[in-house]
């Protein structure tokens, strides 16, 4: 006869366990002096048929006879004679053995029940435990005698592995222990029995108790309070020293202990008073030990499961508040305390709303402060990803929706954790912007496209490029899978679609009939149809089976997103395009059955959730709009986005959107908030008066403000253009004020009281820069319409136009106002003498757009400030210009550079550059003091649009700010400069 596989695996593990129990057993017989045969053949017989398939019984029959507290024929007799063998189950066995065991160990006792007592406390605490404690630590966290407690554990060798050393974690032999304690029904004797919630109520109790004893503002006794968290010498010590490990423990797992928390402990009351002293003294402290411990996730870990549990159990709202201003601050501050928990005090306590957490906490705020009025709302987007380096084109998300993959025009793919906002991987490959990026249907892939015409397949989890597919002619502007994630189909600037095999990695069909580039592609539920939107105005429905076209729709304007409804009773499809407007569609008839409208500009994005009730739209009106797939009614607005919209998706369970934006982001959204949220204008640019007392403001809706720099308050607004102000200037003696704007005019005002001195007109397209002379008798203008213009400020007369090769980005007077320097978007440096208005020189050394042109103040150097942050420098030597060969010129340090050009002396920065404008905005959010590069204090993305230039200012450490959430920051940093 024949035995199957199943019956040989069986009979091997049997000879196994057989063969293990002989041989301990015998170990025992001889370390004990047992006089032999001892256990026996029947004896062995017996066990190994009880132990069955499980391995873990025949350890713990090991463990018990060996139990160096009993003798080993005394404790095999319990073995044999403890019940009934015959039951079925099959944990039934283990379970039986499990509870001799544990009845031996009180057995004859006086004192049972207080043992039982004990053990429930000790034991159901370890194996609750989220990470195994030594005895010494689990003594300190259970506020138990160490001794006390190691005598608990003695009779559970045969249980537990419990070191010799204190110091060496208590760890239980199999999980099967924890099942037989925890389930209901497992164990037979309720003395024994743990209760969960009541256990993780202890043990949350334990780690509050912990923190509070423990917990201290810069517990490491760091000295540098500006230091990141790599910078601190020797913190690995310090950390040992300072953080022990019970209170490394309650930090990192207070959160899902008391998640897990049941009302009916008898400690109910003394939990939600600790809960309550804990956020009111000890939140902060919390939040920077982490981070020194290289554990910043773990707040935002421990923080959104205990929100939801406050919420269940009717916490009160003290201690509701501050638990969620604290998710709200880790969640802002994220990206710099995960790096600097110094951090949390010198950055996120001065910018954070005027909160709960803020008023318990006042008396930790730093030197740094900020004037401005602090907002009363937390920012609406509850998490911003920042890092890459342009317009953020597409995002995706896996199916559990944990990491979201981000394309870029920088040419990057970046994977994110979308619940700390924690950069995962960087995917390198494309040669040029990546417009697109999906995930399979199952996550263990990526797929991207680029205007490198290429589509690049990744592994998921490493990274890894598996493939890349080339065969488009034109930029590939999405690439999706197929359900069962074995096709890719792609839409190209080609005007083509393309058909791919993931396992063959090779080029299927090609599908051709739009006249333009197709923008968008997407899979009909079944499958088995695709459709495809283009700018030539088309939808165009295909059979992948026939590689053919079955219909043609005709459109109003260029189809710029689609999306199919997942929902089996709603059989629709919408599209959105060019012209602000998304169109229902019956899937079937391909008829429009209604419109969404709402958005002022082209809807680049349009998604379903997953149940299809929701409709999430994003458009390069820079505005996210949230609709009721069945009333078709907008419920929804989301503002905070300075760029265009890109890509708008839901996470898999509704609960979230995220957006990506021309604007370099990616911003997590609460989709259960209704109503409108964030502003639709806000401030585009900010200078600061010379005497410090005022800062003025030019917004997007063409409003000019006056504000004070003492307290933030506004002085006057005036409505002074018809579009946005680019760009602000003031005279020297602060009594004029100009303003250059979309509507192609600049405007004089008087400083007092913000009255119209003259509007000057000549441009014919937008304005992007102003700026007077030293004198302030002339003022130049730089234009989208290739000129610079040079006006008498008294006459209001245009003196000269200057015509240059491409939009003007930047004009600036030479100190003596005989020259002017003026920079374009192609790269070009342009040189003109004031009084002739000729050219005097064209410097072309660089291609990317000139942002800024600046003569030093002693007029010996012209410095030029690129779009991707480069920075040039040349010697003036009366109209002739050298480049300076240092690569290294940086507009955030300011060294000193030695041997320029004839090798000859030392160019000091502050040559260069205003000396009294000494702080710079990075793009990463750190302001930095530009003399040394020292970083001072981080600003948060609501607060700011560092690679705007005319968005920050600095002057002799007061730093001015402006955001696309219409807040405008002061802070006064005067004592970093000291």
């Amino acid at each position: 006869s024949y035995l199957v596989r199943e019956d040989i695996a069986s009979y091997l593990v049997k000879e196994d366990i057989a063969s293990y129990l002989a041989y301990h057993l015998q170990r025992i017989q001889i370390d004990r002096g047992i006089t032999p045969p001892w256990p026996g053949d029947q004896v062995l017989s017996d066990l190994v048929t009880r132990a069955g398939l499980f391995f873990i019984f025949a350890a713990t029959i090991v463990n018990f006879v060996a139990d160096t507290y009993y003798s080993p024929q005394g404790q095999l007799q319990r073995l044999l004679y403890s019940g009934n063998a015959e039951l079925r189950a099959a944990y039934t066995q283990v379970d039986l053995l499990y509870l001799q065991v544990l009845r031996t160990s009180v057995e004859g006792r006086v004192d049972a029940s207080d043992l039982c007592a004990r053990f429930g406390k000790v034991v159901g605490a370890i194996i609750l435990l989220q990470d195994p404690l030594s005895i010494s630590a689990l003594a300190h966290l259970l506020a138990h005698d160490e001794a006390d407690l190691e005598g608990a554990l003695n009779p559970l060798h045969s249980l537990l592995d419990v070191p010799s050393n204190r110091n060496e974690p208590v760890r239980i032999f199999h999980p099967s222990f924890r099942e037989f304690l925890l389930i209901q029904g497992r164990c037979q004797d309720s003395r024994f029995a743990v209760s969960e919630g009541r256990t993780h109520a202890q043990l949350a109790l334990c780690c509050l108790n912990v923190m509070l004893r423990h917990l201290k503002r810069n517990i490491c006794s760091i000295d540098n309070d500006i230091v990141l968290n790599s910078e601190i010498p020797d913190l690995e010590s310090k950390l040992r020293e300072c953080i022990p490990p019970v209170l490394s423990y309650a930090c990192r797992h207070w959160g899902e202990h008391l998640s897990h928390a049941a009302r009916d402990t008898d400690h109910w009351e003394e939990l939600i008073g600790r809960l309550s002293e804990f956020t009111s003294t000890k939140l902060l402290y919390w939040i920077e030990a982490l981070s020194l411990e290289g554990r910043f996730p773990l707040c935002i870990n421990n923080l959104v499961t205990v929100i939801p549990w406050c919420k269940a159990n009717a916490v009160g709202p003290k201690t509701s508040n501050l638990i969620y201003d604290a998710y709200r601050l880790v969640l802002d501050f994220h990206r710099v305390i995960n790096v600097s928990a110094v951090q949390l005090y010198h950055s996120a306590l001065v910018f954070i709303p005027n909160c709960s957490l803020l008023h318990a906490y006042r008396h930790e705020l730093p030197s740094v402060r900020m004037t401005s009025p602090r907002t009363e709302e937390w920012d609406v987007s509850l998490l911003v990803l920042e890092g890459h380096r342009s317009s953020v084109n597409m995002v995706s998300l896996s199916r559990e929706g944990n990491r979201a993959a981000s394309a870029s025009d920088d040419g990057d793919v970046r994977v994110w954790d979308t619940l700390n906002g924690g950069q995962v991987s960087c995917l390198k490959g494309h040669e040029g912007p990546v417009k697109s990026v999906e995930y399979s249907p199952d996550s263990s892939h990526i797929v991207s496209g680029g205007s490198d015409a290429t589509i690049h397949l990744w592994d998921a989890v490493t990274g890894f490029n598996i493939s890349t597919l080339t065969g488009h002619k034109g930029g590939v502007n999405s690439a999706i899978f197929s359900s069962d994630g074995c096709n890719i189909v792609s839409a190209s600037e080609d005007s083509t679609l393309c058909i791919w095999d993931v396992l063959e990695n090779k080029h299927l069909a090609s599908l051709n009939g739009h006249s333009g580039p197709v923008t968008c592609v997407t899979f009909l539920a079944d499958g088995s149809r695709i459709l495809s939107g283009s700018v030539d105005s088309t939808i165009r429905l295909w059979d992948l089976k026939t590689k053919s076209m079955v219909e043609v729709l005709h459109c109003a304007g260029a189809i710029l997103s689609l999306a199919v409804s997942p929902s089996l009773q709603n059989h629709i499809f919408l599209s959105g395009s060019q012209d602000g407007v998304i169109t229902i569609r019956d899937v079937s008839s391909l008829k429009e059955v209604g419109r969404l409208i709402g958005h002022a500009a082209a809807v680049k994005s349009v998604t379903f959730s997953s149940h299809g009730k929701k409709v999430v739209s994003g458009s390069s009106d820079g505005i996210i709009r949230v609709w009721d797939a069945a009333s078709r009614s907008c419920v929804a607005e989301y503002r905070g986005h300075s760029g265009p919209v890109e890509c708008t998706r839901f996470t898999p369970d509704g609960t979230h959107i995220l957006s990506s934006s021309a604007d370099r982001t990616i911003r997590k959204w609460d989709a259960s908030v209704e109503g409108v949220h964030g502003l639709r204008e806000y401030v585009m640019t900010v200078k600061i008066t010379d005497n410090l007392e005022y800062v003025v403001s030019g917004s997007t809706d063409g409003k000019l403000a006056l504000w004070k720099t003492s307290d933030g308050s506004v002085v006057y607004e005036v409505n002074v253009h018809h579009g946005i102000i680019h760009c602000l200037a003031l005279s020297h003696d602060d009594k004029v004020v100009a303003s250059g704007s979309a509507d192609h005019t600049i405007c004089i005002l008087n400083m007092d009281n913000g009255s119209n001195v003259a509007t000057l007109e000549g441009h014919t397209d937008e304005v992007y820069t102003v700026e007077f002379s030293s004198s302030s008798s002339l003022l130049v203008s730089a234009s989208q319409d290739g000129q610079a213009k040079i006006w008498d400020v008294s006459t209001r007369a245009l003196k000269h136009s200057l015509t240059h090769s491409d939009s003007v980005g930047g004009a600036s007077f030479s100190p003596d106002d005989k020259l002017i320097g003026s920079g374009t978007m192609d790269g070009t440096i342009y040189v003109w003498n004031v009084e002739t208005g000729d050219r005097v020189a064209i410097l072309k050394e660089y291609p990317s757009p000139v942002l800024c042109v600046l003569f030093s103040p002693n007029g010996k150097w012209l410095v030029s400030w690129f779009e991707d942050e480069a920075v040039k420098v040349w010697k003036v030597q009366g109209t002739k210009f050298q480049l300076s060969p240092h690569q290294e010129w940086r507009l955030d340090r300011r060294t000193d550079i030695t041997n320029f050009g004839d090798g000859k002396g030392l160019v000091k920065y502050d040559d260069l550059l205003p000396s009294d404008e000494p702080l710079y905005l990075q793009e990463d959010g750190w302001v930095t003091f530009a003399p040394t590069g020292k970083r001072i204090c981080w600003v948060p993305p609501s607060r700011r649009q560092p690679w705007l230039r005319t968005l920050w200012e600095s002057q002799k450490g007061i730093f001015i700010t402006g955001s696309q959430a219409g807040v405008l920051t002061i802070v006064d940093l005067t004592f970093a400069l000291r």
